[in-house]
């Protein structure tokens, strides 16, 4: 920014105004009260929206970092409505998503599209802005949903047998869904809700009188599946998949729930592979 002195500096230079010439000294004087006018009238209003719009510009491109793994046109959409309306309307729609737990079991043009009417119909009302942007709405969907699912896939846990290895990657292959995501995303939400538990497999904690731990040696039902397996045996990859989907759901349990102290695993992988 320039000082006032600065700008009728170099006003005069630009005008060629010769201020000795006493011929013109009223037109010049005339003209210098105008290059005061102008200063802090225009020229100082003018810096000001610069220095916003910068200022705006560094918060967007801030924000763009959050969003590279999106899709270009997402990124552009959430970034239009933060520029506009100030909202972080990504965290919305998440927040929606994580309370859907067979949402990274979702494979159909259907499923998202169902997904996007039903968020909509949630968020509108605060949202107004979001009027005809269903589209975008199912493309986020979408776009979060192969986000989330290839985490999984590039790092998947463990290697377990040849006939599992090869159902989670053509079901990958085929279908863009990670089994892994689904059921580290199931067992998170399984161990963090112990409503969801039957009554039979809830032990006393020893510790805290008010809680109870997860008996995973029951022999039956375990992590709920005879609730959760109907809701999802018709989809065409979890046909005749509930033993894989229980071996799948201990082995996380037993690796990112709770501490295997006694080696349970080993006991319950030799008791699979000897089926």
């Amino acid at each position: 920014m320039q000082s006032l002195e600065e700008y009728i500096a170099r006003r005069k230079k630009e005008d060629h105004i010769n201020e000795f010439n006493v011929d013109e000294r009223m037109e010049n004087v005339q003209i210098c009260v105008n290059y005061v006018f102008e200063y802090f009238n225009q020229y100082l209003n003018i810096d000001e929206m610069e220095q916003k719009t910068f200022l705006n510009d560094e918060r967007l491109n801030k924000f763009r970092n959050q969003l590279g793994m999106y899709e270009k046109a997402i990124q552009d959409w959430l970034i239009n409505i933060y520029d506009v309306h100030e909202k972080h309307i990504h965290r919305s729609i998440i927040s929606i998503l994580k309370k859907d737990d067979i949402f990274f079991l979702y494979h159909t043009e259907s499923e998202f599209r169902s997904c996007s009417y039903g968020i909509y119909a949630e968020l509108i009302k605060k949202n107004p802005f979001l009027k005809d942007q269903t589209e975008m709405l199912f493309q986020f969907i979408k776009d979060y949903h192969r986000i989330q699912s290839q985490k999984e896939v590039d790092n998947p846990p463990v290697f377990l047998t040849e006939e599992i290895t090869e159902w989670i990657d053509n079901t990958w292959a085929k279908y863009k869904v990670s089994i892994w995501a689904f059921v580290s995303d199931y067992i998170h939400r399984f161990s963090d809700d112990d409503s969801l538990w039957p009554a039979k497999h809830k032990v006393k904690n020893t510790k805290v009188q008010q809680y109870f731990d997860y008996d995973f040696k029951q022999k039956t039902n375990l992590f709920n599946l005879n609730s959760l397996y109907p809701r999802i045996s018709h989809k065409p990859f979890m046909k005749g998949k509930k033993q894989y989907l229980e071996l799948l759901m201990m082995h996380t349990w037993l690796h990112s729930i709770e501490s295997d102290d006694g080696n349970y695993w080993d006991e319950y992988f030799d008791k699979f592979t000897s089926k």
